[in-house]
C-alpha cells in the first residue's frame, strides 16, 4: 500500500494552490507583504512535502540522507518565513529580536548542511522499516544523535516564545479572534513538530505528523487570510462609496450655491449696472425719477450685500451655527428684499434661540429659506411676514404672505420644495403646516417643542 505518499501528494497540492492563490493576492497590492509572505511559506510547505516523500521512498542510507537534509533545510526556511509571517499579521515587529531568531535557524541550517548525515544525526548506520497499522511500510534510520542538534531545539524553543507572545499582544489589542485562530493554528503545527522531535530522540517509533501540521496552519490561516481580505475588500468598497457619497453632496452644494448667485446676487447686479448706467441721462430729464432711481439702487445695493453674506456663512464649516437664528433671518429677509420688489417685516420675540441645538437650527433656516425662495418664484407677493417666537418651552416660526396663493390639496408633482420642508421637520421632531387657499396668500407654521423632545430623547 502507499497511502502515506498519496496523502502527502494531496497535501501537496493543496499548499501548492495555496501559496499561488495568496501570491497572486499580494500583486493585488492588499496587504501585499502579508500576502507574499504566506504565499512563500505555503510554496516552502510545499516542496517540504515533496522531499519527505523522497524521504520515505529511500532505499539507501545515501539516498535517506540526502532526502533528510533537504527536507531540515526547508524546515528551517520555512520557520524563518513563518517567524516573519506572525510578525506581519500580529503587528508585533521587533526587527532586531527577529533577526537574532533568524541567526539561530541559519546556524542549523548551516550545520545541517556542512554535517556530512545532518543535524539530527552524526551518524547513521542502516535504515529500518515500521509498519503502519493498516500494513504500509514507511523507512526508519538508526544511528547516533549529533551532539550540535541541541542548537535547533533552542531555536525551535526561541522561536515558538516569540509566536506565541506575538499572539497575546494580539489579543490585548482586541484583535481576540484573529489571536486565538492564530494561536491555534501554531499550536497544532507546534505539536506535531515536537512529536517528530521525539521520534529523531528515539524516544519512540512513529509516523512524521510535521507535514500535517504544515498543512493544518496553512489552511487555517488562508481560510482566516481570506476572511480578512473579504472584510477589507468590503471596506474599500464602503469607503469608496462614502466618498463618491461626498462628492456627490459637494457638486449638489455647488451647483445650489451657484444657483442663489445667479437668482440672486448676479441678477441683482445686472439691475443694478441697468439702473446705474441709465442715472445720468435720467437725472439731466427728471431729476426726481432719478431720485427714486438712487434709492432703488441703493436698496438692491444692500439687497446683494445681504445675500452675498449669507452664501458666505453657509460656505464656512461653522457659519450658520455660529450666529443666532434670529439673525440669520434678519439676513435672509434683506437678502429677499434686494432680489425682488417685497416688503419683509422680520420679527424676533424672545429668547427661545438660545436653547435650539445646531441641527434644530439648521432646519429652521433652511426652511425659511425655501419658503422665502417659493414666495419670490410663485406667490406674486407684496409683503411678506417673517416672525420668531419663544422660549424654553416651545419655538414658533410663521412666514406668510399676501400673495395669490394655491390648493394645497392640489400641488403639482414637480414641485418638491413643501415636501422637503416636511422632511426637514419631521427629521428632528417639528410640527409643519402650511395652509393656502387661492387669492388669500400663504402660511406656514413651524413650531417645535423643547419638552417633547427631551422626553423622545430620554425614551
Amino acid at each position: 500500500m502507499v497511502l502515506v505518499p498519496t496523502i502527502l501528494n494531496i497535501f501537496a497540492g493543496i499548499c501548492l494552490y495555496v501559496g499561488l492563490l495568496h501570491l497572486l493576492i499580494a500583486f493585488g497590492r492588499l496587504k501585499p507583504l502579508l500576502h507574499f509572505c504566506f504565499g512563500l511559506t505555503c510554496l516552502v510547505v510545499f516542496i517540504y512535502i515533496l522531499a519527505l516523500i523522497a524521504k520515505y521512498k529511500a532505499m539507501n542510507v545515501d539516498d535517506y540522507i540526502n532526502a533528510r537534509k533537504l527536507v531540515s533545510a526547508l524546515g528551517y526556511i520555512d520557520g524563518i518565513l513563518t517567524i516573519w509571517f506572525v510578525a506581519l499579521y500580529t503587528k508585533v515587529k521587533p526587527v532586531r529580536l527577529l533577526l537574532a531568531l533568524n541567526s539561530l535557524y541559519l546556524i542549523c541550517l548551516l550545520i545541517n548542511q556542512i554535517s556530512p548525515t545532518g543535524i539530527i544525526y552524526s551518524h547513521i548506520s542502516r535504515l529500518s522499516s515500521i509498519s503502519l497499522p493498516w500494513g504500509e511500510l514507511i523507512t526508519h534510520p538508526e544511528g547516533t544523535l549529533n551532539p550540535l542538534v541541541g542548537f535547533q531545539f533552542l531555536a525551535l524553543i526561541s522561536n515558538v516564545v516569540f509566536v506565541f507572545y506575538a499572539c497575546y499582544r494580539q489579543y490585548q489589542r482586541s484583535e481576540k479572534q484573529a489571536a486565538l485562530i492564530l494561536g491555534l493554528s501554531l499550536a497544532i503545527f507546534v505539536g506535531t513538530i515536537q512529536h517528530d522531535r521525539l521520534i529523531d530522540l528515539g524516544v519512540f517509533k512513529s509516523l512524521y505528523l510535521g507535514e500535517y501540521g504544515f498543512l493544518a496552519f496553512v489552511v487555517i490561516m488562508s481560510l482566516q487570510l481570506v476572511k480578512d481580505l473579504m472584510q477589507a475588500v468590503k471596506l474599500r468598497k464602503q469607503l469608496m462609496e462614502s466618498e463618491r457619497l461626498r462628492k456627490i453632496a459637494v457638486e449638489l452644494e455647488r451647483n445650489r450655491l451657484a444657483r442663489d448667485l445667479h437668482d440672486s446676487v448676479s441678477q441683482t447686479l445686472f439691475t443694478v449696472a441697468t439702473i446705474a448706467e441709465a442715472l445720468p441721462r435720467v437725472w439731466k430729464r427728471n431729476p426726481e425719477t432719478a431720485q427714486q432711481g438712487l434709492e432703488e439702487l441703493a436698496q438692491l445695493t444692500q439687497g446683494a450685500l445681504a445675500e452675498m453674506r449669507n452664501l458666505l456663512v453657509e460656505l464656512r464649516p461653522n457659519g450658520l451655527v455660529e450666529k443666532p437664528l434670529g439673525e440669520l433671518l434678519h439676513q435672509l429677509s434683506k437678502g429677499v428684499q434686494g432680489r425682488a420688489s417685497l416688503q419683509v417685516i422680520t420679527t424676533v420675540s424672545g429668547e427661545g434661540d438660545r436653547f435650539l441645538s445646531n441641527e434644530v437650527k439648521l432646519v429652521f433656516y433652511r426652511i425659511t429659506q425655501e419658503a422665502l425662495n417659493n414666495i419670490i418664484k410663485y406667490a406674486q407677493a407684496t409683503q411678506v411676514s417673517v416672525s420668531l417666537n419663544g422660549d424654553s418651552q416651545e419655538i414658533v416660526l410663521r412666514i406668510s404672505d399676501n400673495g395669490c396663493g394655491f390648493d394645497s390639496n392640489k400641488i403639482p408633482s414637480g414641485h418638491l420644495g413643501i415636501a422637503i420642508m416636511k422632511e426637514r421637520a419631521e427629521s428632528i421632531g417639528a410640527t409643519f403646516h402650511l395652509s393656502s387657499y387661492p387669492g388669500e396668500g400663504t402660511e406656514i407654521v413651524l413650531s417645535w417643542s423643547t419638552a417633547v423632545n427631551k422626553i423622545g430623547s430620554e425614551e
